[in-house]
């Protein structure tokens, strides 16, 4: 039976994106998550298709974890990981020991490569999706590949303000991200023109021009206040300037 659930549909916003290019959780689950994600609605299905996406899922369990939170989908959880909020702010040492054991870079990276991510814990490391794509450098969904840097640029979580609406697409005034002299920059005030998840997309009926939205693999994910705005900007520049110590692709 369908029903509301806010922090359900917002992570279905945001997993729709790379389910749909097969990219992470279930690949058989296309279509049912497209349907939540369009039309604002979940049931018990929801919840196990996003249960299985293997990197998203145990980080809002260890937020929930961490902040006493009995669901990881609590809508204050989801919007933690997604976008940002003082959820965050968890201990370190759950945080190695996530990254480490519950995703599993122990077994998946060398020892170099594990001591060089883990050095980066003497900045300000949170359990964002940011870091997740900007600092580990590989995916760690289906295609177990080095990131690129145009590969991470689609898989951020991006933010823009809509300045024109068309029939199937909204172009956004934004940023792109750029390497410059071995340093991962925002390249600022560009256009792009992003989708929506599906020809049924109730939030993409609703933007008008203005408004500040969020996108992610080049789809539209919701519209953002200005807290949340601030929020993902301050959140991805953190994850941002770990990238930047002694980076290397």
């Amino acid at each position: 039976m369908a029903e509301k659930n806010s922090g359900i549909i917002a992570c279905s916003r945001y997993s729709y994106p790379p389910n749909s290019l097969s990219l992470c959780g279930p690949i058989n689950a296309v279509a049912n998550l497209k349907y939540y994600s369009n039309g604002g609605v979940t049931d018990l299905g929801t919840r196990e298709i996003l249960s299985e996406f293997s990197t998203l899922y145990p980080y809002l369990s260890l937020i929930a974890y961490e902040n006493k939170l009995s669901d990881p989908f609590d809508i204050r959880v989801v919007e933690a990981y997604w976008l940002g909020n003082k959820l965050l702010n968890i201990p370190k040492i759950s945080f190695v020991r996530h990254l480490t054991d519950s995703i599993g870079l122990k077994k998946k990276l060398t020892r170099g490569k594990l001591n060089f991510i883990l050095d980066k814990f003497k900045f300000d490391l949170l359990p964002h999706h940011s870091f997740h794509v900007l600092n580990i450098y590989k995916r760690t969904g289906h295609l177990d590949i080095p990131y690129t840097v145009k590969t991470m640029d689609a898989c951020l979580v991006n933010w823009g303000r809509v300045v024109e609406i068309l029939p199937d697409k909204l172009k956004i005034r934004t940023q792109r991200l750029k390497l410059l002299n071995d340093r991962l920059i925002w390249e600022e005030n560009i256009e792009r023109k992003i989708i929506p998840q599906g020809e049924k997309d109730k939030i993409f009926k609703k933007v008008i021009i203005g408004d500040l939205v969020s996108y992610h693999w080049g789809m539209l994910c919701q519209k953002l206040s200005t807290r949340q705005l601030n929020n993902i900007k301050y959140f991805t520049h953190l994850s941002l300037s770990a990238a930047n110590h002694q980076f290397r692709l």
